[in-house]
């Protein structure tokens, strides 16, 4: 009953974002045109409002709009606090192509939110990085870290394959994190409220569970901490 009324929850969000994007919004024009964007240097990202959002990484620094023409003056691309910020002025309807093409040296944040999604069809390799995802928004990404650091909340997703020394996560309120296609050394996560979280644990896997929340793990880590508590449970596969 309670993992039902966390899913409810859930599809309530996403569903006032989706009326918030429609309300005033604009359709594209059907006639694809790239303008790059001159930017300050950023090595954090924030992405909102539905916007998609494609991460490379490159030795330079670059940012693309690749959208129907109508949508240009739409899309907005700032740089603050050297964070880059992705958003709308209004909402898109329906497009042609609605995309944020971002070269990126190095990566440290990466923030997502009200049904925004961001992708890397290539490798990052990053030192560290931090991901917090919510309000129904996606992230998928192929890594090869350090240290990696996700927050999964209110009905985001969160994709990852690749190779990280340390992982840490945490999801609740129905989110997932879909983690075991990412081989990890050391993973420690926390996941509550009818979250799902899928890791590959080597080396050491501590977790705790709660909350009708679960865990499924692959690999035969040296050592376990595990807690349950209020039906959470965690699933060896």
């Amino acid at each position: 009953m309670k993992k039902a009324a966390i899913l409810l929850t859930a599809i309530i969000i996403s569903t006032i974002f989706v009326s918030c994007f429609f309300t005033g919004s604009v359709e594209g024009n059907g006639k694809v045109v790239e303008e790059t964007r001159d930017l300050g240097d950023f090595d954090k990202i924030s992405v909102t409002r539905g916007m998609n959002v494609h991460i490379s990484q490159g030795a330079t620094q670059k940012v693309v709009i690749k959208a129907d023409e109508n949508l240009l003056d739409v899309i907005e691309t700032t740089v603050s606090d050297r964070t880059l910020k992705v958003s709308c002025n209004r909402g898109i309807r329906k497009a042609e192509s609605n995309k944020v093409l971002v070269t990126v040296p190095n990566l440290d944040l990466l923030k997502t939110t009200a049904g925004s999604n961001v992708f890397a069809e290539d490798t990052l390799n990053l030192k560290a990085l931090e991901i917090k995802s919510t309000a129904g928004s996606n992230v998928k990404l192929i890594l090869k870290s350090e240290e990696l650091t996700v927050s999964a909340m209110a009905g985001s997703n969160i994709f990852l394959n690749g190779t990280t020394e340390s992982f840490n996560a945490k999801a609740n309120s129905g989110s997932n994190v879909k983690a075991g296609d990412l081989l990890t050394a050391t993973c420690d996560l926390k996941a509550s409220s009818g979250a799902n979280v899928w890791i590959h644990a080597q080396k050491e896997l501590s977790a705790k569970v709660s909350s009708g929340a679960n865990v499924f793990y692959y690999g035969s880590p040296e050592t376990t901490n595990i807690e349950k508590s209020s039906g959470g449970n965690v699933i060896k596969n």
